[in-house]
């Protein structure tokens, strides 16, 4: 596969290429590379008569009418993880086509604009990586978590941050109120997520009635004598987060295991909605992924102010290893792939929180019901 990257940088250093390509990668492509949206925009540049420095351009975009100008080529496997971990620190702060965590609740009033969906259901999973999905037989987007990989963060001054993890894809002002704007006027939460921050799941359920449940069986059940026209309706599960703490191994069987109940749990809420006969949508997504222990060699920094395995709120000597991020009101330090600031505990079979495919690539999942 690395191949077939260095293929196609062969070809952008002889003229733009254009075509069909995965999403991920501009993610694998070093920053030199331009990504441009537009065959048209790339054509009116080039003749523009301002001198502009040659460089190799991208082109997410196939037009006919440009297909004698540049180059035309298809990619759409997954690009190499390798290229993805060594220019993710760099691609992170620039522009490239892919929906950020931040972005997924304006997606999703957008779609619900859009299609007039009469009932929306956001399932939100506490640790679940792309990777795990992108195999489903769904609609399965990749999303950049841009940020430290954590399920939330707390200022300096102890409030839930409202630009890490779950609460920024809740956003501010929450979703459960976008959507009231455009026409789901009431909502409905429901968790079982073992958390004992109750002010973290208050800030997750502000304005929503929210009941705990033990399973989505339960939920379900309570969903089927609601009246679900023009409701929305948030859930926040366990997800692989569960099995990396507290765990001194984890088998990837038990990883299959639990992807595949996410899945299950994701299809009995579309038979819920077919049921009622009602035009709506069920969205997926994770507040980051996980880099699981046995399947990594991590190299461990000779940094003193790491307080995680993947990131630190001081600036590592190598600094090269670490890239900056202003999140909850301060500096994170997110360590780049390999590396780790400490040893990872004994009792934990995985860790997140820094710059990675595992970690930072989520999946986003849209089923439409009608």
């Amino acid at each position: 596969m690395v191949e077939s990257i260095n293929y196609l940088l062969d070809l952008l250093a002889r003229a733009p290429v254009m075509g069909s390509f995965h999403p991920l990668l501009p993610l694998a492509l070093p920053t030199n590379v331009t990504i441009a949206d537009s065959a048209q925009k790339v054509a009116e540049a080039l003749d523009a008569l301002e001198q502009h420095e040659p460089c190799p351009i991208l082109i997410n975009e196939y037009d006919v009418r440009f297909a004698d100008r540049f180059l035309v080529e298809r990619f759409t496997e997954l690009p190499p993880i390798e290229s993805i971990n060594a220019h993710l620190p760099e691609r992170v702060f620039t522009r490239v086509p892919i929906l950020r965590q931040g972005e997924i609740a304006a997606r999703i009033t957008q779609d619900t604009l859009l299609h007039g969906y009469q009932v929306v259901i956001m399932i939100l999973v506490d640790g679940l990586s792309y990777d795990d999905v992108r195999q489903w037989h769904l609609e399965v987007e990749p999303c950049l978590v841009d940020g430290p990989s954590i399920t939330f963060a707390r200022t300096q001054t102890g409030r839930v941050a409202a630009d890490v993890g779950f609460p920024r894809i809740v956003a501010n002002p929450p979703l459960a109120r976008q959507l009231q704007a455009v026409g789901l006027r009431h909502s409905r939460g429901y968790t079982y997520w073992d958390r004992e921050e109750n002010d973290v799941t208050e800030y997750l359920f502000r304005g929503i009635p929210v009941q705990r449940v033990q399973s989505i069986s339960e939920a379900i059940d309570a969903l089927y004598n609601e009246q679900l026209h023009g409701l929305y309706i948030q859930i926040i599960r366990e997800g692989t987060d569960g099995l990396a703490h507290r765990r001194r191994e984890v088998r990837q069987a038990e990883v299959e295991s639990t992807t595949a109940t996410i899945r299950d749990d994701l299809q009995a809420l579309a038979k819920l909605l077919a049921r009622k006969q009602l035009k709506g949508a069920l969205y997926l997504t994770s507040d980051h992924g996980m880099l699981w222990k046995q399947e990594h060699e991590f190299h461990l920094l000779s940094s003193e102010g790491a307080i995680s395995p993947r990131y630190a709120f001081e600036c590592p000597a190598e600094s090269d290893r670490a890239s900056p991020i202003t999140a909850a009101d301060r500096t994170y330090y997110l360590y780049h792939y390999p590396y780790i600031g400490r040893r990872v505990r004994s009792n934990d079979s995985g860790i997140h929180g820094g710059l990675s495919y595992h970690e930072s690539i989520v999946p986003f999942v849209r089923l439409e019901v009608n």
